[in-house]
């Protein structure tokens, strides 16, 4: 097994958004593995925080709360990674309580859809399969496997759930510009999650990097589960370059997220030293 004493996964889900682990599950495997440290980043959601930071003191080890944040600028789908933020501030209560409606009106729209097709399933059925407070597309495929209307997760977002399918419903994203004002309103770290995932034009992804970064943005992700080694290189060399905080994770969701464990991607403590310091 390869040492992970020192290492760190700052990216990760639990069953609180769309993972199928639960904290305790989530952060025993972390133990298991050898990691030195690992941070809850569920989307939209702050819910197991307390309970992550209470079982990583159990189990001895060093805990980063964090959140993962779904923005969209000009088109472009962007993800904010927020460590460290004050779980008290008013603006991020009301933050996530919005984030929260939009979602369940987003599924509601889906439900419509799918039940206009002859697919016969519920709201209900949908929040019973989730059992934290975020309810996704993920969720909503689980019932439709269990229902036999598709054999994989692959056939229900190509076919229905996914950007292209037939039962597809845009999100209403927040700002990331926003979000990261947010976030240091909130005495918290910001960083660009899976910069490779914006554009398939770096170019581009360049472009509304320094657009994030006039905004306040912290930091970078480095290290991911789906990069190459040269795209770690590139990604490495151009936090560098921008002066930002290295940061990097597997994005595991357990198994609504096949062939991807806790630390397929993890970061050194030297890279995040100064997130650690906080």
């Amino acid at each position: 097994m390869k040492d992970l004493s020192e290492r760190y996964d700052l990216h990760t889900h639990t069953t609180y958004s769309d993972g199928t682990f639960t904290v305790e599950e989530l952060l025993k495997r972390a133990k298991y593995i050898g990691l030195k440290g690992i941070a809850i980043t569920d989307h939209d959601t702050m819910e197991g925080i307390s309970e992550g930071k209470a079982m990583a003191y159990e189990l001895g080890l060093e805990f980063i709360p964090g959140i993962e944040f779904s923005c969209s600028y000009e088109g472009y789908e962007i993800h904010i990674l927020g460590y460290f933020l004050n779980e008290k501030s008013p603006k991020l209560t009301s933050k996530l309580v919005e984030l929260k409606q939009a979602r369940k009106e987003r599924n509601e729209k889906i439900v419509k859809k799918l039940n206009n097709l002859g697919l016969k399933i519920t709201m209900e059925e949908i929040e019973k399969e989730a059992t934290g407070a975020i309810v996704s597309r993920a969720h909503i495929c689980n019932v439709m496997m269990n229902k036999g209307f598709v054999y994989s997760k692959g056939e229900a977002f190509k076919q229905y759930l996914g950007r292209n399918g037939v039962a597809y419903v845009e999100k209403g994203s927040s700002d990331p510009i926003e979000i990261i004002k947010l976030i240091k309103e909130c005495e918290g770290v910001s960083a660009l999650a899976h910069p490779s995932l914006v554009s398939n034009s770096r170019e581009k992804t360049e472009k509304i990097l320094d657009i994030l970064i006039e905004a306040g943005l912290n930091g970078l992700e480095v290290e991911y589960s789906s990069y190459t080694s040269k795209e770690v290189k590139y990604y490495r060399k151009l936090a560098t370059e921008k002066g930002l905080l290295k940061v990097g994770g597997s994005d595991f969701h357990g198994g609504n997220r096949v062939g991807v464990d806790i630390a397929h991607a993890s970061i050194s403590e030297e890279d995040i030293k100064k997130l650690l310091e906080r």
